[in-house]
């Protein structure tokens, strides 16, 4: 069997399986074997969406839809999503579905000189539960804090644009708003991996932080991916303050809010 014919005969099974994924609105194509399942998009997620609007707002890419258990994260050499890999089998949390869209900002990266994961910044999306690979809007409203391990592992909040969170600003007015949400956040990032060896929860947490942590993680997660991973070639230009154009952080000249 030729390559071309194994690739379709892979995304029939797996569209069959719902492992292949397809949004027709977003251009995306699902590949699938046995323990591989890559979601390209009609752009590169990490380098292909600007981090933030024009309008203050920040582009979000869902790696792992509210109510899903499979851990997709974005390939850093490929742009493309791809089911984790743990012990040579795919990645599933094994416990109740993720209670918010989960997902990261492009052109963002948490620096590991810094303290971070090599990643991009991690992001709770609140709002409806959207397909895998949307490339969604919303603004910060604060910080879900979290030690895994041992590790800072920070959770940016942000709401969704038309959703019922749109119109709320900070965790004070979500708790107000809609009481019991960040307690079920809390609780669920701090018990999903469960246990630890020494009988502790492998995550804990001392909260939220507010809107301006938010900004200033996110900003200064922008602000390292265009000084230190981009190329030459791919780099923002820069105003007289030193900041990309489109940066903003409450130490930024242009914030634009």
């Amino acid at each position: 069997m030729n390559i071309t014919r194994r690739l379709a005969l892979q995304v029939c099974i797996a569209a069959l399986l719902g492992t292949g994924l397809l949004n027709a609105t977003a251009q995306m194509q699902g590949y699938a074997t046995e323990h591989v399942s890559v979601l390209r998009g009609e752009k590169n997620y990490l380098t292909g969406y600007d981090p933030i609007n024009l309008d203050g707002t920040y582009n979000v890419v869902i790696e792992i839809p509210a109510g899903t258990t499979a851990k997709y994260e974005t390939n850093n050499k490929t742009g493309m999503l791809e089911l984790e890999q743990k012990g040579g089998a795919p990645r599933y949390v094994q416990y109740l579905g993720y209670p918010v869209n989960y997902g990261a900002i492009p052109r963002s990266v948490m620096l590991k000189s810094k303290g971070g994961d090599g990643d991009s910044v991690d992001v709770l999306v609140l709002g409806q539960a959207v397909p895998r690979g949307s490339v969604v809007r919303g603004r910060a409203i604060g910080v879900l804090s979290l030690i895994d391990t041992g590790e800072v592992d920070d959770k940016a909040v942000v709401v969704m644009e038309n959703s019922p969170f749109a119109k709320i600003k900070s965790i004070a007015e979500l708790d107000a708003k809609f009481p019991g949400v960040t307690t079920i956040l809390q609780t669920w990032f701090t018990s999903y991996k469960g246990y630890g060896k020494d009988g502790k929860l492998m995550l804990s947490s001392t909260g939220f932080k507010d809107r301006a942590s938010a900004i200033k993680l996110i900003g200064d997660a922008i602000l390292d991916y265009e000084m230190s991973v981009v190329t030459e070639a791919d780099k923002r230009p820069l105003d007289p303050k030193g900041n990309p154009y489109l940066y903003r952080s409450p130490l930024a000249k242009n914030i634009g809010e």
